[in-house]
């Protein structure tokens, strides 16, 4: 009788967890820790940009930093701008900080409204600080507003034989949090 009990424990056991392995997964949460998205973005800034054909600029050690209160992204960097005008560049640091948005064509998580926090750059007199925050602001709108933070594969949206899409984002203090919903 025991063995009998014990024989229909196990069939029962096997059954459930066959019909737990049936139930698919409504919604998923992938979470992108701000150490990959620090190495991206130090990927993407590590080149040198011309502007104007007189400037370069030079953009490096990238900390991140999120503010899940006020779903903004910031980014501190150093930066170095060389110029023809002198043989001493300029130096200094920014802190640009953005929302975000969703790309679905892209399928791309993104930073948008990107705007320039801080702006210290050595030896710049006063009277250009105005017009140099002005240029590093659209500098920044350029270089980091379309910066994707989270490109999603096929297989980022296929698991256990379903499909899913973006059902939202959020910044949390460990990364950016994306939110999966099935489709089908």
């Amino acid at each position: 009788m025991k063995r009998l009990w014990n024989g229909l424990l196990l069939v029962l056991a096997v059954a459930l967890l066959a019909a737990c392995a049936q139930l698919p997964l409504q919604q998923r949460e992938v979470v992108v820790p701000l150490s990959r998205l620090t190495e991206a973005l130090a990927r993407r800034l590590g080149e040198d940009r011309k502007f104007l054909d007189v400037f370069t600029l030079r953009i490096g050690d990238p900390q991140l930093a999120t503010d899940p209160v006020a779903q903004r992204l910031r980014a501190d960097f150093a930066i170095t701008l060389t110029h023809p005008f002198s043989s001493r560049p300029l130096t200094g640091r920014a802190a640009l900080s953005g929302a975000l948005g969703y790309d679905a064509e892209a399928r791309n998580v993104t930073l948008v409204e990107p705007r320039l926090d801080r702006l210290d750059i050595d030896a710049v007199p006063p009277a250009l600080r105005d017009v140099s925050s002005r240029l590093a602001s659209a500098l920044g709108r350029e270089l980091v507003g379309s910066f994707p933070l989270v490109s999603l594969r096929d297989k980022d949206l296929t698991a256990y034989g379903r499909n899913y899409r973006v059902a939202g984002f959020e910044l949390v203090e460990q990364g950016v949090r994306v939110t999966l919903r099935a489709v089908d």
